[in-house]
C-alpha cells in the first residue's frame, strides 16, 4: 500500500487527546465539559499515531479536546509531536498557572503554535456561551501566550450572542496583537450540544482525519457514528485508505464534500 496522505484530502491530522473540559460551551460539537470522561489516548497510542502518521504523509497536526492542558503529560505530547510535525494547540488559555505555565515555558522555541476560541468582542458576546468570566480570562491567556514569544491564533465560533459583531470581534482581536490572517471565523454547525446552526454530514464535508481514543473519524466536527470511518487507528496508514475509499464513495454517491470554513 502506498503510505503517502492521499492527495484529495488536508495532510493535516486532527487528534482529540481528551474530552473533558474547564468550560461546558452551549454548542461544543465534542460534548466536553467538566464532568465528561476524559477518555484520552494512551500515551504508547499517541507516541505511535505522530509516528506512523508523519511515516504516511501528514504535515501538520492539530491537537484539540476538551481543553488538552488538563492533560498532566500535555507537555510530553505536544513536545513528542512538535518534535516530528508542525503542531497546533486548541485551547481555552484558562489554565496557564502553576505547573501548566512551567510547561509552557519548556515548549518556548518548538514547532508549535495555539489557537484559541474567543466568541466576541466582550464578556457580553462570549460569556453567554462559555460562562461568566471566560473572556477576560481567554484574553489574559492571549496575552501571556504572545508575551512568551508563541505564535497565536484566534477561532470566533458565530452564535446568537455576537451576531453582527463580526467587524467588533476582528477589530478586538486585532487590539490582542493577532494579525487578521490568523483569526478565523466558523460558523457554528448543528453538531454535539448544539441544537442550532447548519447541519453537516460526509456528503457536505471535506475530510480532515480526526482521530480519538475511540477511532478514526471523517471530520473533528464531530467523533460521532454517522462520521465514523473505523474504529482501528493501526496501522494508520490504511485507516488513511479507507478514508480516501470513503471519499470516492461519496462523490460516486452525488455528494458534494467542501471545506468547512
Amino acid at each position: 500500500m502506498d503510505h503517502a496522505c492521499p492527495a484529495v484530502f488536508a495532510p493535516r491530522l486532527w487528534v482529540y487527546t481528551n474530552f473533558d473540559c474547564n468550560l461546558h460551551c452551549s454548542y461544543c460539537c465534542a460534548r466536553s465539559g467538566p464532568r465528561v470522561e476524559r477518555r484520552a489516548l494512551a500515551m504508547p497510542q499517541f507516541r505511535r499515531l505522530i509516528d506512523e502518521a508523519v511515516e504516511a504523509g501528514i504535515t501538520e497536526v492539530f491537537l484539540t479536546g476538551g481543553e488538552p492542558f488538563l492533560l498532566p503529560d500535555i507537555g510530553d505530547r505536544i513536545t513528542y509531536a512538535m518534535e516530528r510535525v508542525p503542531t497546533t494547540v486548541l485551547t481555552n488559555a484558562m489554565l496557564f498557572h502553576g505547573a501548566r505555565l512551567r510547561i509552557l515555558d519548556t515548549l518556548a522555541g518548538g514547532s508549535v503554535r495555539f489557537q484559541v476560541s474567543l466568541d466576541g468582542p466582550s464578556p457580553e458576546a462570549h460569556d453567554p456561551i462559555r460562562g461568566a468570566g471566560s473572556w477576560e480570562k481567554a484574553c489574559s491567556g492571549i496575552e501571556l501566550l504572545r508575551g512568551r514569544g508563541f505564535d497565536v491564533s484566534v477561532s470566533t465560533t458565530e452564535t446568537a450572542a455576537n451576531s453582527g459583531l463580526e467587524r467588533q470581534t476582528r477589530d478586538a482581536v486585532v487590539q490582542l496583537g493577532i494579525q487578521p490572517e490568523a483569526h478565523f471565523f466558523r460558523p457554528l454547525a448543528k453538531r454535539g450540544y448544539s441544537d442550532d446552526g447548519i447541519e453537516v454530514s460526509a456528503s457536505t464535508l471535506e475530510p480532515e482525519v480526526t482521530v480519538s481514543r475511540d477511532g478514526v473519524f471523517w471530520h473533528p466536527l464531530a467523533c460521532e457514528d454517522d462520521l465514523l470511518v473505523t474504529r482501528r487507528l493501526f496501522p494508520f496508514a490504511d485507516a488513511l485508505g479507507e478514508t480516501h475509499t470513503l471519499y470516492h464513495q461519496v462523490i460516486e454517491a452525488g455528494g458534494m464534500p467542501d471545506r468547512f470554513r
